[in-house]
């Protein structure tokens, strides 16, 4: 059961659902079912040890430094 981005062609809004097979998701914001959905993105898993690989962001588009993120428009 994948997780898909999507953003609603109707209000705008952009959110995350689990999709089931055969379910066509519906906006949350609004309800709407006219959706476009969104590039994921896949997040690799850090190595053991000393790692270079980022952290992951916990306030999800609650700072100024979030904009900058590829995944902030998934959390906006």
């Amino acid at each position: 059961m994948p997780i898909y981005g999507y953003q609603c062609k109707k209000c705008g809004s952009s959110f995350q659902t689990l999709v089931r097979g055969g379910e066509e998701p519906a906006c949350p914001s609004c309800g709407a079912v006219e959706l476009e959905q969104q590039l994921s993105l896949i997040a690799t898993p850090a190595r053991g040890g000393d790692s270079d690989a980022p952290t992951a962001c916990s306030s999800a588009g609650a700072g100024p430094s979030c904009a900058a993120c590829p995944g902030a428009a998934m959390f906006g």
